[in-house]
């Protein structure tokens, strides 16, 4: 998530420069003067197409617009000679719109040239649902309609654009209702995933889609939703082969191109080829979420589609007119500004109507007020009872924003607790079981440091707010449970690093004994139980389930193939590890009562290093000690089967001792 501050600089220069041109004070924003009169309820904006398609009525929202002109294009070849250029008219009543209707004679795609006070751009259309290759101009064409644009002999999504064909293999799109709790969440990259199926593919849905392995393994692992990294279209060009993570926002509307067939010239080929995705992960049964960065944008000034349309009114600023940068990446956007609201919401409604997402995870939630993460739920929830929308509940920085997103003030986002609402990612619960992310040896419970074991029962039992120590919510749900996400290390390699004592980059496998190697893998089973027994929403990284390396890359945003491309032979390989995540899963499936929303369950440490955990009707004991501690307790042992993946409820059993650095699990 680190973008180049050069577009902010020559674009605070040109500002001021501007500014003084024109005889507007240099710390003046004209951005401040939008009032709520300009506000925009309609959902036009962007086009409309007549009946059969021979004519075009455009809107664009630019208040602070001297003149907009609307140039068209005939195919996307070539940019720089618009085949026709009309001016707009403003709107009469003042709302900063302005419109125009006119023939489309043949043209297929069209950019708005606004002359802003501070600067003049060529721009897409911020509304609009297809473009060029790049964005860099917006396709005139309805994805509903256009058969370009719709994939083929799908089996479960069928329709676009409608609430009635929407469509959510979690809850049977509605039928039944779901809790967060339910779900069993697992972030994947297309690019990361892609090179499963071919060594050398740059990331592509259809790749995904068609491929043998990787859906299949999701559905062999069990889990009910993926989280997909930015798919939207983010600032690498599609001629860039360089590997990025995509935290650099574009264009929030439109698929990333860089994940579309090679070569493609045509705008709904980008739109049918991740619809085709989707559809295809809805077959098997898993649900989609989608990462969404509303919180800052690759560059500010001309390197943004948003600065381009209506100056200094998407973003905060600071008073002497630099950008606040919360997000840590130069600039923040203004999400409690009412058409940037309105922007987000149409944005995600376009993701979910249109393509079928149930469900979105914001990147640096914290940079979002309550009341508009509140708003950006009820909304959502009108098309799907069990969306789920949750993120992270921090921000990148020192930020401008009111009454942002944490965990302590979760519960605030919503009025009614009854409702799944927004969840959040419990980084306390992290940090206990593995360490501190950001200190690369520090060891958690299940490498030897019991300190903040407290933070460990009050993550096991939900992180009920005022129910032990780091509680924060009401809703047991709202509490996404983790050890291990696409930052930081892996688990693997955080344990390596702990094991060896220092922090090592390089081939770690070749670093560890197979002594090491034991010990490690022991771990890494007894954090998979804690987190997938646990009360709340558990989460996984991709790849986490077979001992995924990215060789002690800390930071592995660009560090291309080698270090992030999934090596699924691993799953053979460590194949005990797998089949204790699928067994884990399966188990906590089966007994959703007992796993995920309890809020009876219990937690203690009866022993250093040795919590004991009761729910439903079960006990679970968790040893993170170098050594078999002793306890007297009797059950039915629910017996996990490293070999198949699968568990088994055997007799009834008498414990005295529970093994080093493991866990036993007891049916009452």
């Amino acid at each position: 998530m680190k973008i180049t501050k050069f577009g902010k600089q020559v674009f605070t220069l040109a500002l001021a420069v501007l500014y003084a041109s024109i005889g507007f004070p240099l710390s003046a924003n004209p951005a401040d003067k939008i009032g709520s009169e300009y506000n925009y309820n309609g959902d036009d904006l962007g086009f409309t197409l007549n009946a059969d398609e021979s004519q075009i009525s455009l809107k664009c929202w630019a208040p602070l617009a001297k003149s907009v002109k609307v140039l068209f294009y005939k195919d996307s070849s070539d940019f720089t000679k618009a085949s026709k250029t009309l001016k707009m008219v403003k709107d009469s009543q003042n709302r900063g719109i302005w419109t125009i209707t006119c023939d489309l004679n043949g043209n297929k795609y069209y950019q708005y040239e606004i002359q802003n006070p501070s600067l003049k751009a060529k721009v897409c259309d911020i509304w609009a649902k297809a473009a060029s290759p790049n964005s860099v101009a917006t396709q005139i064409t309805d994805i509903n309609k256009d058969k370009n644009a719709i994939p083929e002999n799908t089996v479960t999504d069928k329709e676009w654009g409608t609430q009635n064909g929407y469509y959510n293999p979690f809850g049977d799109t509605g039928k039944t209702q779901k809790a967060y709790s339910d779900a069993v969440l697992y972030e994947m990259h297309i690019r990361d995933w892609s090179y499963v199926e071919v060594k050398d593919s740059k990331g592509k849905f259809k790749v995904i889609a068609d491929g043998e392995k990787v859906i299949s393994h999701l559905k062999d692992l069990g889990i009910t939703h993926v989280q997909l990294l930015p798919s939207f279209e983010y600032a690498e060009t599609n001629e860039n082969g360089m590997y990025n993570w995509g935290y650099n926002p574009y264009n929030y509307n439109v698929p990333e191109g860089r994940y579309v067939t090679q070569g493609y010239k045509d705008g709904t080929q980008a739109v049918k080829e991740m619809r085709y995705m989707i559809s295809k992960l809805h077959e098997n049964g898993i649900a989609v979420v989608m990462d969404v960065v509303f919180n800052h944008t690759s560059g500010t000034g001309l390197h943004s589609l948003y600065d381009s349309t209506v100056p200094g009114y998407f973003y905060r600023m600071i008073d002497d007119e630099t950008y606040s940068s919360g997000s840590g990446c130069g600039n923040e956007l203004a999400t409690s500004q009412p058409m940037v609201k309105k922007f987000i919401i149409d944005s995600l409604k376009h993701w979910m109507l249109d393509y079928h997402v149930n469900g979105f995870r914001f990147d640096l939630m914290g940079l979002h007020e309550r009341e508009t993460m509140k708003e950006i739920y009820n909304e959502l929830v009108k098309i799907d009872p069990n969306v789920m929308v949750y993120g992270e509940p921090w921000t990148g920085g020192k930020s401008l924003v009111k009454f942002g997103v944490t965990k302590s003030t979760i519960d605030d986002v919503m009025d009614d607790l009854s409702v799944n609402g927004v969840g959040c990612f419990n980084d306390d619960f992290r940090d206990s079981i593995r360490g501190n992310v950001f200190n690369a040896t520090e060891k958690g419970f299940i490498t030897g440091n019991y300190a903040n074991f407290g933070k460990i029962l009050t993550g096991l039992t939900g992180s009920v707010r005022g129910k032990g120590l780091g509680g924060f919510t009401q809703k047991i749900g709202r509490s996404i449970n983790y050890i291990e996400c696409h930052d930081n290390h892996t688990l693997f390699d955080r344990l390596v690093n702990i094991e060896l004592g220092k922090a090592t980059t390089g081939k770690l496998l070749e670093e560890i004994s197979e002594e090491q190697l034991k010990k490690i893998i022991m771990e890494d089973k007894l954090g998979a139980a804690l987190v997938i027994l646990a009360q709340g929403t558990p989460f996984l990284n991709g790849g986490q389930e077979f001992l995924r390396t990215k060789n002690g890359n800390g930071n592995s945003y660009i560090a291309g193939d080698a270090v992030n491309g999934i090596d699924l032979s691993f799953k053979e390989r460590y194949s005990d590890v797998y089949n204790t995540y699928k067994a884990l899963i399966a188990l906590r499936k089966a007994n959703p009562e007992s796993f995920g929303k309890n809020e009876n369950a219990e937690a203690q440490m009866i022993l250093q290093g040795l919590i004991k955990y009761r729910t439903g009707n079960f006990t679970i004991y968790f040893n993170a000690a170098p050594e078999a501690l002793p306890v007297t307790d009797s059950g039915k042992l629910v017996f996990i089967d490293e070999k198949s993946g699968t568990y088994t409820i055997q007799s009834s059993t008498k414990i005295t001792q529970i093994p080093a650095k493991s866990f036993i699990i007891l049916q009452n």
